[in-house]
């Protein structure tokens, strides 16, 4: 049975709640409130303020309060998002789970990639990965998804019904879809870890797609590189277009897998006070691997991804192809609160190999070679054929001539 509180005892218990343990309910959250707030009569204004929209709403607010967990949690989550960087976020217990989940293990699902085609209005089965779940229960590339769990698949919640596609947990998910006017539905099994790192050859040029920086990352990344090597590539295409998961940590393991040893760092990143945050400077130590590369990219390009490409051109002189990325230099660290939650705060900026002249938050990456695809759209780019992709074959031009 669920008990009901006054708004007034809920609202007492929140400003207690900030004035007094918000550090017990955040693990570093009085450092980091000092740190932004440095002054304490803005500090001691901010607490008025809250009290003082805890006694209009208990003397005025006609209705009760249920859930008071939920308040917690629509304060810190507004506390975060009040620092204006969409980058720092607050994340719900299943959230923080699922987002440490997949750090550590990369994605998992029923093992598919999908996208949504305007032109037909169509939700498409792009590739199916080799033993996954999908491909065992028949699904093919090119498939056409019409309903998820009985709900119809439109244009308006495809998005939130691919998500039904992914995740660990030990069930199923049904998938209707259509392929050669016929209908089918199947129930394949969640749970598949989707390789991060996809590649193939084309004549003696190497091509590797990157969908993310994680744990698993940079041995997927080495093992497909060693791949296309013993297969006869004498030349490699990164693609990390529309890639923005993943961390700088797993980023800077993949670029010390490909690029040589160098006398310095190939990063570091530097708090607010140009110190090197944490002893987070990053170095190359591995054996390299010595041949032309060219990196995609594009507007999407985001993060951990655009440290990879930058390395690449200011290290291996790779060619940079595409258009400009997203611009998100920064550093982000996970501080974990007590009541599950957590936030995904930024913590410093990423100086990559080329020093502070080549920083690229807030300015993006530009190529060195700029293509801007045919269709205009970069969000679809799975959906592409070969001749469609401009970008791709501008790169393949160059490498294999």
């Amino acid at each position: 049975m669920n008990k009901k509180i006054s708004i007034g005892l809920c609202l007492s218990l929140i400003i207690v709640s900030i004035t007094a343990t918000f550090a017990v309910t955040m693990v570093v959250s009085k450092q980091i409130y000092n740190g932004i707030i440095s002054n304490i009569s803005q500090r001691s204004q901010t607490y008025e303020s809250v009290d003082e929209i805890s006694k209009i709403i208990s003397n005025y607010f006609y209705g009760t309060v249920e859930d008071m967990s939920y308040l917690n949690s629509a304060l810190v989550e507004g506390y975060v998002n009040g620092l204006g960087d969409p980058n720092s976020v607050y994340l719900d217990a299943e959230e923080y789970a699922e987002y440490t989940d997949t750090l550590e293990g990369g994605i998992t699902g029923v093992g598919v990639e999908t996208a949504y085609d305007y032109g037909s209005g169509s939700f498409v089965i792009t590739h199916v990965y080799e033993d996954s779940p999908a491909a065992k229960a028949g699904l093919k590339a090119h498939d056409v998804v019409t309903a998820i769990d009985n709900t119809t698949v439109t244009r308006g919640n495809y998005s939130a019904l691919s998500e039904k596609l992914y995740g660990s947990r030990l069930s199923s998910v049904k998938v209707e879809y259509e392929r050669d006017g016929e209908t089918k539905v199947v129930e394949p099994l969640l749970g598949f870890s989707i390789p991060s790192v996809v590649g193939n050859l084309s004549g003696n040029v190497g091509y590797v797609r990157i969908t993310g920086f994680y744990e698993n990352t940079a041995a997927e990344f080495k093992e497909a590189v060693a791949k296309l090597r013993e297969q006869g590539a004498e030349s490699i295409i990164f693609d990390v277009r529309n890639t923005s998961k993943g961390s700088i940590d797993y980023a800077a393991q993949v670029i010390d897998v490909i690029v040589p040893a160098i006398s310095d760092n190939i990063a570091v990143a530097k708090d607010k006070n140009g110190n090197v945050y944490k002893n987070k400077v990053y170095t190359a130590e591995n054996s390299s691997v010595t041949m032309p590369f060219a990196v995609l990219i594009n507007s999407y390009t985001s993060g951990p991804a655009e440290l990879f490409a930058c390395d690449l051109r200011d290290i291996s002189q790779a060619q940079i192809i595409g258009t400009a990325s997203a611009g998100v230099g920064t550093m982000q660290e996970l501080f974990a609160l007590e009541d599950g939650g957590a936030v995904l705060l930024t913590v410093a900026l990423v100086e990559p190999r080329g020093g502070e002249q080549a920083v690229y938050d807030k300015v993006g990456i530009t190529p060195t070679v700029e293509v801007t695809l045919a269709s205009g759209d970069d969000s679809n780019l799975l959906l592409l054929t070969g001749e469609q992709d401009n970008q791709l074959s501008t790169a393949m031009n160059m490498l294999a001539a």
